[in-house]
């Protein structure tokens, strides 16, 4: 039987050995568990990402637990809560009557008249601290509170047939209701009411509306009475030193209303969360708002409208927390936040007008109650249907619906203080659920669109997510985060990329190879340097340091590459042996003239800082005295160069080369040197031109391209940046250079090509994929920097392209913010939704960049 041959004609005689085989099946069998095991975790890394993110984008969820008949009333309450555990709820009377009920069957376990033998006028809807106000028909005013008591009753306090309560059920106790909590421990639940002693008005006239904030020096009352006259009043304590006695005395301002037509009263009163707007609003939708930033003199600083329709009216008014935003309610059912926004341009006293900033579409219903959240943008509407919805203002979310009684108004509503549940009264039933909002705060279109949030002039893109206060509304708009991803990657690409490169052409194509060996190895070495080592000497050398002699480091980037091109063309003027003579140091020669480069930057930066930019860069970038022309130069400088590298190309190189084919060495160089310098020249000349021409079109840099400079920027990052990718750009590109077959490179030398017609046109082409790769895995790592641009970066969430202020980036704010997240927030949520961006961008841009180095490939091939 003939033995089986190769290709080659030859068979094979020697045998493989079994251990040499077992050799073969192991790693085949490791490199494809480690290949498949590579790609089942970085999946699952996406498939818990996903995990995590999912519940941001589930719906409400709202179930009912109670319903039973209004306790012992038919009227309407004036002002209705519940506690925090949901098993005690109360309503206060227009008779001064408060009633405490059990929120599981209705039960009244307290009646008590607040105010005997006093006259109930008005009352202030409760603050997020329980605090009201109430104002009498004899003109005083008391403050007070209404709220829940919580102890954790001994076994012996408890009555015998109570100390072994279920958990979960509740029993009458002491005034309030008895549970036991999930730990096994008795809870005690009691209605706290504390009354402070009455104020005693300047004028005595029966109160109509009254409203209350809390200043930290006390408390502001804004009292509408029956005269018509606005009274805004700072609760003031005093000490009687001789009874020892402390009383409160009422100190400010009064505004007669102005008059109307109809001669009716306001409807509405309400007074901003510090005190410094009171609202007055009609029942047809006017308003005014007058300043008490000066108490003592109240002003009328803005009357305008809120229905904006004719044959609409008011039905209900409220502030969110914090007391800034406004919900209006009208008879159709629709709900608008109204809050102040600062416009130069209004007719306003105090430059700044009421905004209906969201509008919640309704079902057709009179909304007839509302209720907010004490603690996030939640609120809830009541409709002359029945109907009640849940909404979440900023996003304009529309949570849930239910459905009470059909036709019969929903009277007062009241929001769990955790969220949680939902009371809603009717005028014969009461109606009770339990809510899970899950995260109404985030949808797409709030991450990654612009949100109008409160105070702001117009919708924005903001990410802040977290602050001193407890009205605080977090901001989760992704965008700037995406886009200081970006930016810093631009910014490291633009500044490493084409030295990494360059430097991998020069070193494979032209350096020796005693000097590439030395060369190499030491580039390589940059890569292992720390990022966070790398993120402190930006920020605390580098970045003080370009911000002293910021005009030098500018001109650093004309000089330096201008110097190189100068050494190179005054090389040519060697005699050529002693040029053959110096070669093998040309690496040497090319290193002294980076100094030179230095030190032109350095004596020229002054002075173009005086000639461009009125003797003052950074203050020129702030918007001050100069022409725009320097910054359009500074910014047209790369476009000119190539520009003008294009014409010379095109046009005069080959007619120079005609011209001087039969020129000698020296003349050629000296007619080189000639053309690079009129070139140079025609570049800074071009820039300047077209920036006088933009300045004079009225264009200018400042406020778009260029702005204020901030010490920790853009120019930093793509510094040490770039100093971090070169490295790798640097390997991945000189590796896949040399990887080009020698035979190709033979090839075009002996058709008489020189070293540089060599690379640009045989070597680079070839090696293309390989190079796109290493520009790629570059990008890659810039991406996902994280303490480089924290530390150099300033971490500042702004959308700008300014090389000169900072940013902050998805991978930054990830480091910083998770360890301090609240597990399962949606602020902990959306961080994971950033990390999850972070891992679909690249995977985008890993993808493009396959496709492109495929095709680059293909065309290797084909070449």
């Amino acid at each position: 039987m003939e033995a089986k041959r190769s290709y080659t004609g030859y068979s094979r005689r020697g045998k493989t050995s079994r251990l040499v085989r077992l050799g073969e099946i192991l790693s085949r069998s490791l490199i494809t568990v480690g290949g498949i095991g590579t790609i089942v975790a970085v999946a699952m890394v996406c498939v818990f990402l996903v995990w995590v993110v999912y519940p941001l984008f589930l719906g409400a969820t709202v179930k009912p637990q109670s319903s039973f008949a209004s306790p012992a009333e038919v009227k309407r309450p004036l002002r209705t809560g519940m506690d925090e555990y949901q098993v005690l709820g109360w309503s206060l009377f227009a008779d001064g009557t408060l009633q405490v009920y059990r929120l599981d069957n209705g039960q009244v376990v307290d009646r008590r008249a607040l105010f005997p033998g006093r006259k109930l006028t008005a009352c202030s809807t409760p603050s997020r601290e329980e605090e009201l106000a109430f104002g009498f028909y004899d003109g005083t005013v008391q403050l007070g509170r209404i709220g829940f008591g919580t102890r954790f009753p001994e076994a012996k306090e408890v009555p015998t047939a109570l100390r072994d309560l279920p958990i979960g059920e509740i029993a009458d106790f002491d005034g309030g209701i008895l549970s036991r909590t999930p730990e096994g421990q008795l809870r005690a639940q009691k209605i706290s009411v504390k009354l402070e002693e009455p104020i005693k008005p300047v004028e005595a006239s029966a109160v109509k509306l009254i409203d209350t904030s809390m200043r930290p020096n006390g408390a502001v009352l804004s009292v509408l009475t029956a005269d018509g006259k606005l009274r805004i009043s700072a609760v003031t304590e005093r000490e009687d030193l001789r009874l020892g006695k402390k009383t409160k005395e009422l100190s400010g301002g009064e505004l007669p209303l102005p008059p109307r037509g109809d001669g009716s009263l306001p409807r509405y009163l309400l007074l901003s969360g510090v005190g410094d707007n009171v609202f007055v609003v009609w029942e047809d939708g006017q308003f005014i708002r007058v300043s008490a930033q000066d108490i003592e003199n109240p002003k009328v600083v803005e009357n305008a409208e809120f229905l904006g329709q004719p044959g609409l009216s008011l039905t209900a008014v409220q502030f969110l927390i914090g007391k800034t935003t406004l919900l209006v309610g009208d008879s159709s059912g629709r709900i608008r936040a109204w809050f102040r926004t600062a416009s130069p341009d209004a007719a306003t006293a105090d430059s700044a007008v009421m905004t209906p900033a969201h509008t919640l579409a309704g079902s057709g219903a009179a909304v007839t109650a509302l209720a907010v959240s004490g603690r996030t943008r939640l609120m809830a509407a009541g409709y002359a249907d029945g109907s009640v919805r849940l909404y979440y203002v900023t996003s304009e979310k529309s949570l849930a619906e239910v459905q009470t009684q059909k036709g019969q108004p929903i009277q007062d509503l009241a929001i769990a203080p955790k969220d949680d549940g939902l009371l809603a009264q009717t005028s014969s039933n009461m109606w009770r659920w339990a809510v899970n909002p899950g995260y109404p705060e985030v949808t797409l279109r709030s991450l990654f669109r612009p949100v109008w949030y409160e105070g702001y002039a117009t919708p924005a893109h903001v990410w802040q997510s977290s602050s001193g206060s407890d009205e605080f509304e977090p901001k989760l708009g992704l965008w700037p985060l995406v886009f200081g991803t970006l930016k810093a990657t631009f910014y490291s690409l633009l500044m490493g990329v084409p030295l990494a490169l360059l430097a991998a052409i020069y070193t494979s194509e032209f350096l020796h190879p005693r000097t590439r060996a030395l060369v190499k190895p030491t580039i390589e070495l940059m890569a292992s340097l720390p990022s966070v080592v790398l993120g402190f000497l930006s920020a605390l050398v580098l970045a003080p340091f370009v911000e002293d002699v910021l005009p030098a480091v500018l001109a650093c980037f004309l000089t330096v590459p201008g110097a190189f091109l100068l050494g190179a063309y005054l090389w040519q003027l060697l005699p050529e042996k002693l040029a053959l003579r110096l070669g093998r140091r040309r690496f040497v020669f090319i290193c002294a003239v980076l100094p030179l480069g230095i030190a032109a930057a350095a004596l020229l930066g002054p002075g173009i800082e005086r000639l461009f930019f009125h003797g003052n860069f950074k203050r020129w970038l702030a918007g001050g005295h100069g022409s725009s022309t320097g910054g359009w130069t500074m910014l047209l400088l790369p476009l000119a160069g190539v520009g003008v590298a294009l014409f010379l190309a095109e046009v005069i190189n080959p007619r120079f080369r005609r011209l001087t084919g039969r020129w000698g060495r020296f003349p050629s160089a000296l007619a080189d040197l000639g053309k690079f310098t009129v070139a140079f020249l025609a570049t800074v000349a071009l820039a300047w031109a077209l920036g006088g021409c933009l300045n004079a079109m009225g264009f200018d840099p400042r406020g778009k391209l260029l702005g204020t400079y901030v010490q920790r920027n853009a120019l930093v990052v793509g510094f040490i940046m770039g100093f971090a990718i070169i490295p790798i750009i640097y390997t991945i590109s000189e590796d896949a250079l040399t990887a080009v077959p020698e035979h190709l490179r033979s090839a075009s030398l002996g058709c008489g090509a020189t070293q540089w017609q060599t690379a640009h046109r045989i070597i680079i082409p070839t090696a293309m994929s390989g190079l796109f790769s290493a520009v790629m895995i570059g990008l890659g790592r810039a991406v996902g920097e994280t303490m480089i641009v924290l530390m150099a970066a300033g971490n500042t969430p702004v959308m700008e392209m300014n090389i000169f202020n900072g940013f902050r980036t998805l991978s930054a704010n990830i480091a910083v913010e998770l360890p301090e997240a609240v597990p399962n927030s949606s602020h902990y949520r959306v961080l994971f939704v950033a990390a999850l961006t972070l891992f679909a961008m690249t995977f985008v841009l890993n993808t493009i960049a396959e496709m492109i180095r495929l095709r680059f490939r293909r065309r290797a091939y084909q070449l």
